[in-house]
């Protein structure tokens, strides 16, 4: 049996190949840099969420605070009781606009740690309860290529952080800690 003309010719054969690993290679690259940016946007989403609750637990109750402070024996005699200092209050109504501010300012930034991709960061949950902080923040982050194959453009991150601000052990002197 004699093969075909056509067939008999296996120049060009090896192109076919090459092209197909060329269009998997891309693909699998755009798939990467996807994945890649979705990581690190998560991250910097985790980032502006622990730093607008870092930003709101500082916000201090100065009523609440001052208000029965103590005397000057209040720190020796916790310290030999070995009782555990009081959380220090949070202004709550204060707490939240510095949370709004501080995830405006990640969502409009553009240095290195922020990240572009970042769509805008939406503050979904907030709890203070006078001494701590929860928030939970929604972002969406675009895409740099669209993934072969489908029609994903973007993805849905969430973050969730809490805070509390307490006083650190010591001997503090006209609010000086000496240790």
């Amino acid at each position: 049996m004699k093969k075909p003309a056509r067939f008999s010719d296996e120049r060009g054969s090896l192109s076919v190949v090459i092209i197909g690993l060329f269009v998997i290679t891309v693909a699998s690259l755009m798939v990467m840099s996807d994945v890649a940016t979705v990581m690190v946007a998560k991250r910097s989403l985790a980032q502006a969420t622990e730093a607008a609750a870092m930003r709101a637990v500082h916000t201090l109750d100065r009523d609440s605070y001052y208000t029965g402070k103590g005397t000057i024996l209040t720190t020796p005699m916790s310290l030999i009781n070995k009782r555990e200092h009081s959380r220090i209050p949070i202004d709550c109504q204060q707490a939240v606009l510095d949370v709004f501010l501080e995830l405006g300012n990640w969502s409009q930034d553009d240095t290195s740690m922020k990240r572009h991709e970042l769509q805008g960061i939406v503050l979904t949950d907030f709890s203070c309860d006078g001494t701590s902080v929860d928030i939970s923040t929604y972002a969406e982050v675009k895409y740099p290529f669209t993934i072969p194959f489908t029609s994903l453009k973007s993805a849905n991150l969430t973050a969730y952080a809490g805070s509390t601000n307490q006083v650190q052990e010591g001997f503090y002197l006209f609010g000086v800690r000496l240790h």
